[in-house]
């Protein structure tokens, strides 16, 4: 399996068979919307999305972005919340499947869990498992002791968001919660996208067994002793 960084909480998952992508940004939308505009390149184009699922965590545009959403093939499936399933059939996009906490659902070489996430609307994080390995990402979300709970899936790795603003763990926050969890990689995210709402991610690395920050839009191969190139 590889493991592509779209920068906010972006990422591409790939096996040799399957295809899926969680929460990509790929417009400047927030900027036209809220005047926050974004700090990275476009890693990929809309229009070249053609992949098994994608996976939107909730109704947010730097998760589920219309400006992204309409340049993307209309039979493309996603997995999303209720209220995201509302906004993309609002786009006009039908192939669409609403999973709840603890649902799951398999894609090809991947099974995907919704999580618990508490954030400022309906959120989930995600539990996937492939290749005999297992994957959080917590997606936005407010500190929760709950989220100490993700420790019976025995996670390989962590995704956690680090920015402590608008309803996300700041990093001592994410620091407890990642030790908790005990995964033996732990990756931050949701800190590069906007000047206004960053965050240094070796302020995590440094201080967490097994931290490691993704380069931006570079493909990783997860390993048994971490990522490699």
């Amino acid at each position: 399996m590889t493991v592509r960084f779209l920068g906010q909480s972006g990422y591409v998952l790939k096996t040799e068979n399957t295809e899926i992508i969680i929460d990509p940004y790929l417009s400047d939308s927030v900027n036209r919307i809220a005047n926050r505009p974004r700090t990275l390149p476009l890693p990929m184009k809309p229009e070249d999305i053609s992949c098994d699922a994608v996976i939107c965590t909730h109704n947010h545009l730097d998760h589920l972005d219309p400006d992204t959403v309409v340049r993307i093939n209309e039979n493309q499936f996603y997995i999303t919340t209720n209220e995201g399933k509302e906004e993309l059939e609002r786009l006009g996009r039908t192939n669409v499947r609403a999973l709840g906490t603890g649902e799951s659902i398999t894609v090809g070489d991947f099974t995907i869990t919704a999580v618990s996430a508490f954030h400022t609307v309906e959120a989930f994080g995600l539990i996937i498992e492939t290749e005999h390995k297992t994957l959080y990402f917590s997606g936005d979300t407010l500190f929760d002791e709950r989220l100490f709970e993700i420790s019976k899936y025995k996670p390989d790795c962590t995704f956690i968001c680090i920015n402590g603003r608008l309803g996300n763990m700041n990093v001592n926050e994410a620091l407890v919660t990642a030790q908790k969890i005990g995964a033996p990689v732990n990756v931050p995210n949701h800190y590069d996208m906007f000047e206004s709402n960053s965050e240094d991610p070796e302020k995590f690395t440094k201080h967490i067994y097994g931290g490691f920050t993704m380069e931006f839009n570079t493909e990783y191969i997860l390993t048994a002793g971490g990522f490699v190139k």
